[in-house]
């Protein structure tokens, strides 16, 4: 298997100190290729748009792609084994867990989009909650439908463009959107990072 490449993303405006970076060659074509056909097998529908409280809803003025939603610890256990030792161990003084078992494929087809937005935090019952994005893009070959970040103050966006088997991790509390996608269709998968409920204490 090819090495996996580490690439800083640089942010616009706002957000420009805040954590986003890709990881390159995290699973191969042909295990992306696996997640996509067994994903089709088990179907997608509409994607929801969470509005927080455990609440969501159907709103096609800001996302109208489908999804397809899996729980699986077997997958997130493999995927964050690749992918821990580029993570820090701490965020914000939280210490990190590991990887929230939920997997929720997304598919594009030409006209779709997730219009600007900034990703909801999932708390689980223990008080355990996520703070940053995982998004792995299972294919490429189409046009359109870049990960792009918006600095709205000053009009900057920075497009991260998907490639198959490919990473990209971020902070919640960046605005970011999934651009229209103009032609082929794109699948990728997002999890989240999770973290314990309470802060990591410092001996004095």
């Amino acid at each position: 298997m090819t090495s996996i490449v580490k690439q800083d993303i640089k942010l616009p405006g706002e957000f420009k100190e805040r954590l986003a970076f890709s990881l390159y060659n995290v699973f191969t074509p042909q295990e992306c290729q696996e997640f996509i056909d067994k994903t089709e097998e088990m179907g997608y529908e509409a994607a929801l748009l969470n509005i927080g409280g455990g609440v969501q809803i159907l709103e096609t003025s800001v996302r109208n792609n489908t999804r397809c939603i899996w729980d699986s610890k077997e997958q997130t256990d493999i995927l964050w084994s690749r992918v821990k030792k580029y993570v820090c161990s701490e965020f914000k003084g939280y210490p990190v867990l590991g990887l929230n078992e939920r997997l929720r494929f997304l598919r594009y087809d030409p006209g779709e989009y997730f219009k600007p937005h900034f990703d909801g935090i999932y708390e689980r019952d223990n008080g355990e909650k996520s703070l940053i994005t995982l998004q792995l893009y299972l294919n490429e070959g189409f046009t359109g439908g870049s990960t792009t970040f918006i600095c709205e103050a000053t009009g900057e966006r920075v497009e991260f463009v998907p490639k198959t088997g490919a990473v990209l991790i971020f902070q919640h509390d960046i605005l970011h959107e999934g651009s229209l996608l103009e032609e082929g269709r794109k699948y990728s998968c997002r999890t989240d990072i999770m973290f314990g409920r309470d802060k990591i204490r410092i001996a004095r």
